[in-house]
C-alpha cells in the first residue's frame, strides 16, 4: 500500500440499525476524492462491535462496491476469541479486500504469550491477510517488542496499526520489519512528526469528518511543507478535542450531518449530541474551513 492517509470510516445507520447507503457511499467518495490511500471499514470509528450480525457482511460489501477497486479496503473483525473472529471472517464470504483487522481480545487482559497465540492461531485459520490492531486503551493489552517481533515474522500477518510511535520507529530503524509488512501509525496528535520520520502511512477516523483539512495536510506532506502539515493537523486535533469534551460518537454524528452524510454513527444507547456540543462542533468546523 502507498504512503498517505487511511480513514477509519464511520458507519451511518438508520434508527432500525441498517446501513444508510447513500450517506456511506458519499463518505467513501469524499475520502477517495481527498486522496485516501486505503479504507478501513468497521474499525473503532466504524463502531464494529455494535453492528448487528445480520448487517455486518452487507456493510463490508457496500464498502467494497463503493470503493470499486480504486483503493484497498480493510475490514474490522474484532472479537474475543479466535473462533468468534473467524465467524466474522466467514460472514464476509469471498469479497475482495486487502485484509482483516483485529485487536487482541478486549474482555480479558492478555499476556504477551496469549497475544502471540491469539494472532498466530488467527493467521493460520484466516484466508485473508491479518492486520494487528494495537489498541491498549480498549483491550487492556498493549503489544510489546517481544509480541511484535514474533508476529511480524508470520507470513499471513500483513501489518500493524498502532499509536506506539517509539515501538514502531525502533523496529523500522533496526530493520526488524520484513519487506512488505505494512506499518499504519495511528497516533493522531503526532502525525506531523511521524510523517517526517518515516511513519508515513497514517490511519484515523477523524479524516472522515475533516476531508478538506485532510486533503490539504497530505498535499503539504507530499510537497515537503511540514509546517503546513502541522497547521492542518492542528485543525483536525481541535475538532477531535471538541468531540472528547462531549460524547465522542454523538458529536461525530453531528459533524458528519453537517457535511451532508447523516446517520446514527453512535451506539444505539448513546443520546444525540446536546445543543452546546452541536454549537461547538459547528463553530470549530466553520473556523477550520470544513464547512
Amino acid at each position: 500500500m502507498k504512503d498517505g492517509f487511511f480513514p477509519a470510516l464511520g458507519t451511518p445507520l438508520d434508527r432500525e440499525g441498517s446501513l444508510e447507503r447513500a450517506s456511506f457511499g458519499m463518505q467513501i467518495e469524499k475520502m477517495i476524492d481527498a486522496g485516501a490511500s486505503g479504507l478501513l471499514c468497521m474499525g473503532s470509528m466504524g463502531n464494529m462491535v455494535s453492528i448487528r450480525d445480520q448487517d455486518y457482511p452487507d456493510i463490508a460489501e457496500a464498502c467494497v462496491n463503493a470503493a470499486a477497486g480504486r483503493v484497498p479496503v480493510m475490514v474490522g473483525v474484532m472479537d474475543n476469541s479466535v473462533s468468534r473472529v473467524m465467524d466474522r471472517i466467514y460472514a464476509l464470504g469471498d469479497i475482495e479486500i486487502e485484509g482483516v483487522v483485529a485487536t487482541t481480545p478486549y474482555y480479558y487482559k492478555s499476556s504477551p504469550e496469549q497475544i502471540i497465540s491469539f494472532f498466530e492461531k488467527l493467521a493460520s485459520e484466516s484466508y485473508y491477510p491479518v492486520y494487528v490492531y494495537d489498541l491498549p486503551s480498549v483491550t487492556q493489552s498493549p503489544l510489546d517488542a517481544i509480541s511484535l517481533g514474533a508476529l511480524a515474522g508470520n507470513e499471513n500477518i500483513a501489518g500493524i496499526k498502532s499509536a506506539n510511535y517509539d515501538l514502531l520507529k525502533s523496529f523500522m530503524d533496526e530493520n526488524r520489519f520484513r519487506k512488505g509488512f505494512e506499518v499504519l501509525f495511528s497516533g493522531l496528535d503526532v502525525f506531523d512528526k511521524a510523517i517526517q520520520n518515516g511513519l508515513a502511512k497514517n490511519l484515523d477516523g477523524m479524516f472522515t469528518c475533516m476531508p478538506k483539512n485532510t486533503k490539504s495536510m497530505y498535499l503539504c506532506a507530499r510537497n515537503g511543507d511540514y509546517p503546513g502539515v502541522s497547521v492542518h493537523l492542528a485543525n483536525i486535533v481541535r475538532l477531535r478535542d471538541e468531540f472528547v469534551r462531549g460524547s465522542v460518537f454523538s458529536a461525530y454524528s453531528h459533524a458528519m450531518e453537517l457535511l451532508g452524510m447523516p446517520g446514527e454513527y453512535q451506539p444505539d444507547y448513546h443520546a444525540p449530541a446536546g445543543e452546546s456540543v452541536r454549537r461547538k462542533v459547528y463553530e470549530c468546523m466553520k473556523e477550520t474551513g470544513e464547512i
